[in-house]
């Protein structure tokens, strides 16, 4: 699991897996007149390994763009006629 890490001076004020939450943090206390700054934990992330349909003994297939939406038209769309 990532450590990004909230630091004042040589101590760690707060430790989060999430950089947001980290930044939060450090955001916070420098509102309140701490200063502290965020150290992101630059260690490669693990590979995912590939997930099996349970079903049908194959991996599942992956959406066709970022947002899961594939090239696939709704009913409501329009812009087909």
């Amino acid at each position: 699991m990532r450590q990004h890490k909230v630091m004042l001076g040589d101590k760690v004020l707060y430790q989060a897996a999430q950089l947001s939450h980290a930044r939060r943090f450090a955001q916070a206390r420098q509102a309140e007149g701490v200063a502290c700054y965020v150290v992101p934990d630059t260690t490669a992330k693990k590979p995912r390994s590939v997930r099996i349909n349970a079903l049908t003994g194959q991996p599942y297939k992956k959406p066709s763009c970022r947002n899961g939406v594939g090239p696939h038209r709704s009913a409501t769309d329009d812009s087909a006629s």
